[in-house]
């Protein structure tokens, strides 16, 4: 029996034994291998016996790999205020109120002068060369739902919300008034003409029709019948195309149609998606438009195309920008500015209120080589409703203001 419990003991040596010897090869030779490395540190030169001075605290690197990590990092490392730009550079920029006062269907007139409504008088008003404020013309415009200019800023159609019409031309305050079934009226650049649909109560009785600026000398273009609203009353720069006829040809496309004052016979233009709003470019050959698309959750998207005589639907190309091309305006026949949402909700090319609170940043556009840049987020958000640049002011860009409708400036470079 006591040789039994020798043996039990020198077995449980050598096992206790092994382990030591593991413990130890660990130790000495395997720790390295499993613990967890220490923190790089940076090395930095210091003179013996004094304390390093202290730097200005920055920002805190951060991963760009993804765009949540860069959400992430900002809104958790960014301790610094964002500057303000004086002038448009592609960040945050100051913008200033210009007309402080509640304003409606404001323009840029053709020698660089703001043209708006003041709803709080019913004026209509012109900005002069020394910024101020002017009334074109002592009659008030109470209850103006809709308002068409001529390129000067001398001669508007208004559209009331009782359904009267009346053009008015301010420089020698002379007023017309125009029959309740004329409706959706557009003024020509030059002034002279002006096209409208003839609404009458029998279906028969719907056209496309063109008038002198008085009114005088209508004439019919085209019967509308039931299809008043695919019609979109837009004068081309040189007064040939009256209207556009939208049709929708298949669930993702849709066919323009150009109607001209002479039964011609102009091309139509096959676009990608449904909604489409169009803007002339100055000369007339391109058109700026938007459209929505059910394959990108029905989101208004810019595309840019030729539009004048066999070139009609060529060079079509989409410009990666979601806006609505009413929130565009042509600085010149190859530069467009834009009012772009910093977010465009799915939706929104179905129901334009879901971007009434979006704050926008403004956009440049080349049309000519397809470069595009961010120049300006204006200061204390903004939702952009019209954006306004002329030639004759090239330092600065003008836009009203969707829910305050007062008019800011910001500075160009």
């Amino acid at each position: 029996m006591q040789y039994y419990w020798q043996k039990i003991a020198i077995i449980i040596m050598i096992f206790l034994a092994a382990i030591m010897f593991a413990f130890f090869l660990y130790w000495f030779f395997w720790r390295g291998l499993f613990s967890p490395p220490k923190s790089q540190e940076v090395a930095t030169t210091t003179t013996p016996g004094q304390l390093q001075e202290a730097k200005e605290a920055k920002n805190r690197p951060i991963s760009t790999s993804t765009l949540g990590q860069l959400t992430t990092a900002n809104t958790i490392f960014t301790t610094e205020k964002p500057t303000v730009s004086e002038v448009a550079n592609g960040g945050l920029t100051k913008t200033e109120a210009f007309i402080k006062e509640p304003t409606a269907f404001s323009m840029m007139t053709s020698n660089g002068q703001i043209n708006y409504l003041n709803t709080k008088d019913g004026k209509f008003y012109r900005v002069g060369a020394d910024g101020q404020p002017f009334p074109l013309s002592d009659q008030t415009f109470f209850g103006a739902s809709n308002v068409s200019w001529d390129k000067s800023g001398d001669r508007a159609i208004i559209e009331f919300l009782d359904g009267s019409n009346l053009v008015y031309d301010f420089s020698n305050k002379r007023q017309v008034i125009l029959p309740k079934h004329w409706e959706d009226l557009k003024i020509t650049n030059n002034g002279d003409a002006l096209a409208f649909k003839n609404m009458g109560y029998d279906v028969e009785n719907r056209y496309l029709a063109v008038a002198k600026f008085d009114g005088s000398q209508p004439k019919i273009i085209e019967a509308i019948g039931e299809n008043a609203h695919k019609v979109q009353i837009n004068w081309s720069p040189n007064n040939q195309v009256v209207a556009l006829y939208v049709e929708g040809k298949d669930s993702n496309r849709s066919e323009v149609y150009f109607v001209g004052q002479n039964k011609e016979n102009f091309r139509s233009m096959i676009v990608q998606g449904r909604g489409f709003e169009g803007k002339w470019s100055p000369s007339g050959n391109y058109m700026l438009y938007s459209t929505y698309d059910v394959n990108d959750d029905y989101r208004p998207s810019l595309w840019i195309s030729a539009a004048s005589g066999e070139n009609i639907g060529a060079q079509r190309n989409p410009l990666p920008l979601k806006t609505f091309v009413d929130k565009c305006t042509f600085a010149d026949e190859y530069f467009v500015l834009c009012a772009v949402p910093e977010e465009m909700p799915k939706g929104a090319g179905l129901n334009k209120d879901l971007i009434n609170d979006t704050s926008d940043d403004v956009w440049i556009i080349n049309l000519a080589t397809g470069d595009m840049k961010m120049i300006a987020k204006p200061q204390e958000a903004k939702t952009i409703e019209n954006i306004m640049y002329s030639a004759a002011n090239p330092k600065k860009i003008f836009f009203s203001e969707k829910n305050n409708k007062q008019i800011y400036q910001i500075n160009l470079p």
